[in-house]
């Protein structure tokens, strides 16, 4: 998407990278706006994910997160973030210092950076969404929302401009169609580190305990990760920028993106039947999940069969890792790690061997594997390292984790004027379900011969 812009501010800036500045015929605006559009919706589909990962007494709680992280996305990247990502950075390769806060913004016959925002900001916000299901459960609400905007601000919108904006890993060699990597793998990092120094949740690997942690709704998980699977078809679609006038790739990019999912949710489905000999709609709903990270990273080359492959080889991965990662007392409670972080590797990783103009399989040696590995390592040290810095600052202050009564209690309860559900009758429940057992073991006529209710 790096060609929806000049790396340039006004007319007399000198370019990042000697890339010829596209013709804007060949760029379909409408199409890049609109989706950018529909992946903000995507948010609903996160949220559902995440409020159904999580025990009901903390559901509001997580939704209130991932909203809050969409708010503080769009409004950091319009202060620093698109500015950081892809302004003009002074030749030092690092990070862009132009555009903050709207500043020279232009929509001229070398771009638009209005709609590269919205496309940008909204891709911004899946990342951030993504964090947050890493701190559910178990992160104050200030804790968040700094995470939340050092994330989206600076960490991510440094990625971004080495990346998405045709920077110095990328004119390294390192590739990643729609953010395989940079988005969905730094993500990844960044929800093992916020988990790992979080703790577990109080009781949760203590085998005396009576505590249940068992997600409180998989059907959210499962209308969650549709709603997410038809905004990524625009996610991935929007980086086809030309859109109507790239009708091939348009078309590819959606058949791919389509198969991966599909195969991805019916394997993870399968696998997990043979695991525990039950059906699990939340396998079933992360393997939908798994398989649209992994082929972000090479959708736009790779053949519909390739596709299969990744989305067969990420519900193989998501099995795998969610089995382990509890066995090492790592609290997860929306398989962060398991969904994104692994299968952002195996995408990156897979992309070296099956893409068709660089890829191992293809011809082309082993070139792209070494940049593709090297890209990881960089994602990885560049996350880890200011997530870790920004998480002990803040634990410092002690302000990171939320105390053990508003965890016993439920953070809906303790901070948010009640439970994500109140009935009208909730205080007056319990007698009055009393009340009608009684009367239904009264009418029952046990012994009889009926059944309740017949007579």
């Amino acid at each position: 998407m790096g060609h929806l812009f000049r790396h340039q501010q006004g007319d007399a800036a000198p370019a990042i990278a000697n890339i010829p500045a596209p013709q804007a015929s060949n760029i379909d605006y409408d199409w890049v706006l609109i989706s950018g559009f529909i992946i903000v919706l995507t948010q609903v589909g996160f949220a559902f994910i995440e409020a159904g990962s999580v025990r009901y007494k903390n559901s509001q709680s997580i939704v209130i997160k991932v909203i809050l992280g969409l708010f503080l996305t769009i409004l950091i990247w319009w202060l620093f973030g698109y500015g950081f990502s892809f302004g003009y950075d002074f030749q030092t390769n690092f990070m862009g210092g132009t555009k903050l806060g709207g500043s020279n913004w232009e929509a001229n016959q070398y771009g638009n950076d209005y709609t590269n925002f919205v496309f940008r900001a909204s891709g911004a916000a899946i990342a951030v969404s993504v964090l947050s299901g890493a701190a559910a459960e178990r992160m104050t609400f200030l804790a968040w929302s700094i995470l939340a905007i050092v994330y989206a601000g600076f960490i991510y919108a440094g990625l971004a401009h080495w990346t998405l904006g045709q920077g110095w890993l990328t004119t390294l060699g390192y590739k990643d169609f729609s953010g395989a990597g940079v988005v969905f793998f730094a993500a990844g990092v960044a929800g093992l580190v916020v988990t790992v120094l979080l703790k577990p949740r109080r009781f949760r690997f203590d085998p005396n305990t009576t505590l249940q942690f068992q997600r409180h709704s998989p059907i959210y998980i499962a209308f969650g990760s549709i709603l997410v699977f038809a905004g990524w078809l625009f996610y991935n679609g929007g980086i086809v920028a030309q859109g109507a006038h790239s009708k091939y790739t348009q078309g590819l990019v959606a058949v791919n993106t389509l198969i991966a999912g599909a195969t991805g949710g019916f394997f993870a489905f399968i696998i997990r039947y043979f695991q525990y000999e039950t059906t699990s709609l939340v396998a079933l709903s992360r393997g939908i999940i798994s398989a649209l990270v992994a082929v972000s990273a090479a959708t736009d080359d790779m053949k519909p069969w390739t596709a299969f492959i990744y989305g067969l080889l990420a519900a193989v991965f998501y099995s795998v890792l969610a089995k382990v990662i509890p066995k090492v007392h790592i609290d997860d409670p929306v398989e962060v790690v398991p969904v994104f972080l692994g299968n952002g590797f195996l995408g990156i990783f897979l992309s070296a061997f099956f893409d068709t103009k660089a890829g191992v399989f293809y011809g082309f040696g082993a070139k792209l594997l070494g940049m593709q590995l090297l890209g990881l390592l960089i994602i990885f040290v560049w996350v880890a390292f200011f997530v870790l810095i920004t998480l002990l600052i803040l634990k410092g202050f002690g302000v990171l984790r939320i105390d053990s009564e508003t965890e016993s209690v439920g953070i809906d309860k303790a901070h948010c004027l009640g439970e994500a559900i109140v009935f009208a009758n909730q205080i007056d429940e319990v007698p009055l379900v009393q009340k009608t057992e009684m009367v239904q073991l009264g009418n029952s006529q046990i012994g009889s011969g009926f059944r309740p209710g017949f007579r």
